[in-house]
């Protein structure tokens, strides 16, 4: 592709090259090749005395021959010894005076104001209707132009308002800022338009801004994501008669023109017919643009108030609940427009013997739709219990006029579940009991409640609830990761380490070998020492933190204070370390190997360490001799998964007792790295462990050893017993892989530290507490 084409976003001609260098970090090769069909070729310039001359439209007769034909005719005429005759080439047709319009309608991201200015014509342009929600929660929307059809919501802009407007903010500093969340087609003008579903965030500290009650609820969604949690909301509402402009109406829309009430409750739920099914043409408008704009809408029926109607939405996924919803409410409301009625969310439109309008949730998480999951939704109604009253407050306003006791209500002031109850706070449907699996049915929430706030608070209940028996489970039992390094791999040393293991009564879950190939072609050693290699060769002294105590322990050891050594200049890390002696890593690593722990040099922490080679400082100097000798040809490392009651020993004396520490030579009798330093040449070792080749590796703590199974053993997160607990404390899978498995600096207790120094030694159940603390000091 070598031609040219006009980027809309940018107006610039480019090649297909080109156009992927410049969005490939942004977007996917398929997407990037869909936008390359939407832009125009480029023209090329060229003079007007050599335009070509017109061409004649060839005839329906003339119709270019199929090329086996072409090649056919081509090998007759080589026969007969005659030459094959090229056709001319025809002349170009002149290029037609043309006005530019740009009505091809392209997709991706936004090209701005920028690309606006160059276009000649909207007419190709895509409208977005951003609709969010006010300080009273009501739907507000307003309408942008934009360059191109969004993908996905990162191709979208974040968009701003007056905020002073609706309630969200002050007339001297009112710019409020609209984050794109969500994309829907518009049912309304139709295709390429879309509707925007944003929340809303001060533009001057970037909070979110007052009633942006989704901000919180994605995080309790975020923070529970492995539950798995589904919703459906059926949403109550009814049709009124227009009052005057402002005020809110009070005539059901299927009541009579004179003032009275129509005939009693009975015929109207789900009934058909003139004044009985009274609004249907808005219930059934509404179902089919909501369809065309990809809501997740299951269904519609009229309820038991004539003019009193709802849809379903559901089953959604977390956060998709309340953005669903919020989007349905709003096309009701522009359904209304034109129907000359007023859609009322009040839960109780009526005074009398009518029902009230609510808004049932139905609700369940993976643990209630599995075998047993019964246990789980009864367990999960007496926690409902338990915060009855907080729950209530999430559920709507006036709702106390609604829940009575009476028209298939349970009293506000009380609480009780049952099966197939209607009048229970909590109904479980009758499937549920049968199948011992299923899910539940809330139907507190009023008609105009928040679906963020409600789903928000089912959602930290049930959490809350199931977490605390897995986070439970998660510090009953230690797992951890033990492999035989290198050089001490025979297999007198894997017997005597086996014979360790399951004497000292730790359970071997797994065990094996992997070859040194292995090894260095998925750099499973480069991740397991992913923070004392970044330490090595890409992170500066700089930008490492050196905790108080290690630097008072530095300048007794050195006598020099660290800070001095830093404003000198005298400390490098391994690779700039090698350069400012002017020798190769693999002799800078023979150097520090000859250094002497307690005399030249000092562990600041975790894979962290400082050494004096000659006259400067070299952070984590080992560390290329260290990948050698793993993946030096012919050479493995052979481990074992081990498991033990938590009550049975701490993990301090697993370390410290059965394995012993770092330097062999001052390990404790009987410990695992006392006895191969002590019978190295018995066990067939060719030279005696020294504090890098010790014989023994271990994991640090119980969330170091699920990052080294995570690496080495490729263990499920999801699976494990410690990682499903660090996942219930509300600690994300994606920042546990991308981040916390690195060793990064986290903020705690006033400093930036090393994560794995903060956890070690920890037994399970402390590490699982001291994580969830990090994680909520670093939001």
């Amino acid at each position: 592709m070598t031609d040219k084409r006009v980027d809309p976003a940018t107006g610039s001609a480019v090649t297909y090259t080109e156009l992927v260098a410049t969005y490939k970090k942004q977007y996917k090769r398929r997407e990037i090749e869909d936008y390359w069909e939407t832009c125009k070729p480029a023209k090329s310039k060229k003079s007007k005395a050599a335009a070509p001359a017109k061409e004649s439209k060839p005839s329906k007769a003339a119709k270019p021959e199929p090329k086996a034909k072409a090649k056919a005719k081509a090998k007759a005429a080589a026969k007969d010894g005659k030459k094959e005759e090229k056709p001319k080439p025809k002349a170009k047709a002149a290029p037609k005076p043309e006005t530019k319009t740009d009505d091809k309608v392209r997709s991706g991201k936004d090209g701005g104001a920028s690309a606006l200015a160059k276009l000649r014509s909207f007419s190709g342009c895509v409208l977005a209707e951003y609709v969010w929600l006010d300080a009273d929660g009501v739907t507000r929307s307003k309408t942008m132009t934009m360059t191109a059809r969004p993908l996905k919501v990162t191709d979208l802009k974040v968009w701003n308002y007056d905020g002073s407007s609706t309630g969200q903010a002050d007339g001297h500093n009112s710019e409020v800022l609209l984050k794109p969340r969500a994309i829907f087609n518009d049912p309304f003008r139709g295709y390429p338009h879309v509707m925007v579903l944003a929340d809303a965030w001060n533009a001057w500290d970037d909070q979110p801004a007052k009633n942006n009650t989704r901000a919180k609820c994605a995080e309790t969604m975020d923070m529970y994501r492995s539950l798995d949690p589904w919703f459906g909301i059926e949403q109550e509402y009814t049709l009124m008669k227009p009052g005057k402009v402002g005020v809110k109406p009070s005539v059901p829309l299927g009541f009579n023109t004179d003032g009275s009430e129509p005939a009693p409750q009975g015929p109207y739920y789900t009934g058909a017919g003139y004044n009985v099914a009274i609004g249907r043409p808005v219930a059934d408008e509404h179902y089919k643009l909501c369809v065309e704009a990809g809501v997740k809408i299951s269904g519609i029926n009229a309820e038991v108030m004539p003019g009193q109607w709802e849809f379903q939405i559901g089953p959604c996924r977390g956060i998709e609940m309340g953005d669903h919803l919020t989007m349905a409410r709003y096309i009701m409301l522009r359904v209304t427009e034109k129907h000359e009625c007023v859609c009322s969310f009040d839960p109780k439109p009526a005074e009398g013997d009518w029902n009230g309008a609510g808004c049932h949730t139905n609700f369940s998480v993976t643990p209630m739709r599995v075998a047993g999951g019964y246990d789980t939704i009864i367990k999960v109604c007496e926690a409902f219990g338990k915060v009855a009253k907080e729950h209530i407050a999430e559920y709507g306003e006036g709702n106390d006029k609604r829940l009575t006791g009476k028209h298939e209500t349970c009293d506000i002031n009380t609480f009780k579940y049952g099966v197939a109850n209607r009048g229970a706070s909590i109904r479980i449907p009758r499937d549920a009991e049968k199948n011992g699996r299923g899910y539940m049915e809330d139907r507190r929430p009023a008609a105009n409640c928040d679906p963020y706030r409600v789903t928000q608070i089912i959602m930290k209940t049930t959490g809350e609830c199931l977490s605390a028996e897995t986070i439970e489970a998660g510090g009953k039992t230690h797992t951890a990761f033990v492999f035989i390094k290198p050089h001490a791999v025979y297999e007198k040393v894997k017997t005597l380490v086996k014979e360790k293991l399951t004497a000292e009564g730790l359970t071997i879950k797994s065990e094996g070998q992997i070859k040194s190939a292995v090894i260095d072609k998925k750099k499973l050693i480069d991740t397991h020492y992913g923070a004392i290699a970044a330490k090595a060769v890409m992170l500066k002294p700089k930008d490492l933190v050196v905790q108080e105590k290690s630097q008072e322990e530095f300048e007794k050891m050195f006598g020099v204070k660290w800070n001095k050594v830093m404003e000198d200049g005298l400390v490098f890390n391994a690779m700039d370390g090698a350069k400012k002696l002017g020798i190769s890593p693999d002799e800078l690593g023979k150097k520090y190997d000859a250094l002497k722990k307690g005399e030249t040099i000092i562990k600041f922490g975790g894979g962290f360490y400082c050494g004096k080679v000659d006259d400067i400082y070299v952070i984590n100097g080992f560390y290329m001799n260290m990948r050698s000798k793993f993946t030096a040809p012919g050479t493995s490392i052979y481990y074992y998964e081990v498991e033990w009651p938590a009550e049975k020993m701490s993990w301090a004396d697993f370390r410290g007792k059965l394995l012993g520490p770092t330097d062999p030579a001052s390990a404790p009798e009987g410990s695992l790295r006392q006895q191969i330093y002590s019978k190295w040449s018995e066990l067939g070792l060719t030279a005696q462990p020294d504090t890098g080749d010790n014989g023994v590796h271990a994991s640090a703590s119980p969330f170091e050893a699920l990052a080294e199974r995570s690496n080495w053993l490729r263990a499920s997160i999801s699976k494990d017993a410690f990682g499903k607990a660090l996942l219930a404390s509300g600690i994300p899978l994606p920042l546990l892989t991308k981040e916390w498995f690195s060793d990064p600096s986290v903020d705690f207790e006033g400093g930036k530290k090393s994560l794995f120094d903060l956890l070690e030694d920890l037994d399970a159940a402390a590490c699982l507490k001291k994580c969830k603390e990090i994680a909520v000091a670093n939001k």
